[in-house]
């Protein structure tokens, strides 16, 4: 996802224009490699504006991008042991 527009470069981190907000910790992109990662959000929903924390100092170009973590089928699962079910669909909680 192409991010959007930069609006102003501070020391260390710089306000993009964006068509919608991220979530904090998505990491950026430009074409020479990693920038940094979102983070904080704010703004109304028609024009967000996303801080974008540097890492390192390298330079970065006029495109920044984002990769989106998958939602829906393509959502991982939830991380630890699962209960296990009966049969009939309730679940034990015992042993």
């Amino acid at each position: 996802m192409v991010l959007g527009q930069v609006v102003r470069r501070f020391r260390d981190s710089i306000l993009v224009v964006s068509r919608g907000p991220l979530p904090i910790g998505t990491r950026v992109y430009s074409e020479r490699g990693e920038v940094g990662y979102v983070s904080d959000v704010f703004g109304p929903k028609d024009e967000v504006f996303l801080l974008v924390r540097l890492e390192g100092s390298q330079p970065f170009g006029k495109r920044l991008y984002a990769v989106l973590p998958q939602t829906g089928k393509g959502k991982p699962s939830q991380q630890g042991e699962a209960r296990p079910r009966s049969r009939r669909g309730t679940t034990f909680y015992g042993r």
